[in-house]
């Protein structure tokens, strides 16, 4: 591997900050740099004749590699964030960028890998995110509570969202942002002044404007702030009908975001399930059949076909298991 190396780059490579790994095409380590041994705790004796699964984690999905893979021998450079771990066990960070490298015939030679240890950066960010999340759930409380709903129906429906997702093929992180982000979808409601949002009787039209202004007032709370993109899109769509008959906007079918399709879905099951000041809870068969019967109409025909597919798992059963109603309110 030496000579694959000429002296003014092994010189550039012994000193850059980033940790560098060279392996033959047989994915055997030729040479890391000093920076890959200060971080990794792997000394050069122990990582050279070693392949760099030596540092994998479970963490890193085999999907994760197999598309890693697939860029590299097509010839491109592959660039993300996986998981490793250091000699001791310990995991880290790190923002990979590897590819081929080609002879003077165009010939692939060897694989380069440059690593960035971003650990640092990413508990700052899981810090910011456990904040974030707090302070989700301690709004959505306050806003459900003033329609007298329990945290637990915000539990329901973010864990039934979140599984609707994954079913529906989004990444696991897509899926729990959808389903964090669920538990905002009536954080407008704080804005409705409880003679309205609490009279037991039919509103009036003056008092249905009021009420229906809800998800619009959601998505001015949430503001432009990047962390709540998806809860802003669903605060704001959440009444929106796939037939386009509901509201603010009347939106159809696709152009109402994905993530508020899910969450109506979800949100519609659970308050069919559990027992309102103006309705008793519906058993659950009699919800799911509900759901059928709106498949097409006000509902995302795949995103109910989702749903009676977890329900049919016993998906649905565990999460109501989890997050269970007071016992005046259980189907």
């Amino acid at each position: 591997m030496d000579a694959l190396i000429p002296d003014a780059y092994r010189f550039a490579l012994d000193n850059t900050v980033d940790a560098v790994i060279i392996t033959d095409m047989n994915s055997v380590i030729r040479y890391v740099n000093p920076a890959f041994t200060a971080t990794t705790g792997f000394t050069a004796e122990e990582a050279l004749g070693c392949k760099p699964n030596i540092m994998r984690s479970a963490r890193t999905t085999s999907e994760t590699y197999e598309q890693m893979w697939s860029v590299i021998r097509a010839g491109g450079w592959w660039r993300g964030e996986i998981v490793n771990v250091k000699k001791t066990g310990e995991e880290w960070y790190s923002y990979l960028s590897i590819s081929q490298i080609r002879d003077e015939s165009g010939q692939p030679i060897a694989y380069v890998g440059i690593s960035r240890d971003i650990t640092e950066m990413k508990q700052l960010q899981m810090q910011l995110k456990d904040a974030g999340l707090e302070a989700i759930f301690m709004l959505s409380v306050a806003s459900e509570a003033k329609d007298e709903v329990t945290g637990s129906h915000i539990r329901r429906v973010q864990h039934f969202s979140q599984a609707l997702a994954l079913r529906l093929g989004f990444a696991e992180m897509e899926a729990e942002e959808i389903g964090y982000s669920s538990m905002m979808h009536d954080v407008g409601k704080m804005r409705v002044p409880d003679a309205v949002l609490k009279k037991a009787g039919p509103l009036t039209r003056e008092e249905w404007d009021v009420m229906s202004q809800h998800p619009e007032h959601g998505v001015i709370i949430l503001r432009d702030k990047p962390f709540y993109r998806v809860a802003r899109d669903i605060a704001g769509n959440h009444h929106e009908r796939w037939d386009g008959t509901g509201y603010p906007h009347g939106k159809q079918g696709e152009a109402i975001p994905i993530a508020s399709r899910i969450v109506t879905v979800a949100d519609v099951f659970d308050a069919l399930t559990t027992e309102r000041p103006y309705k008793a809870a519906w058993p659950v068969e009699t919800a799911v059949e509900e759901l059928r019967a709106q498949r097409g109409k006000a509902l995302d025909p795949h995103v109910v076909d989702a749903f009676l597919e977890l329900h049919a798992e016993g998906v649905i059963d565990r999460i109501r298991d989890e997050f269970p109603a007071p016992e005046s309110m259980v189907a």
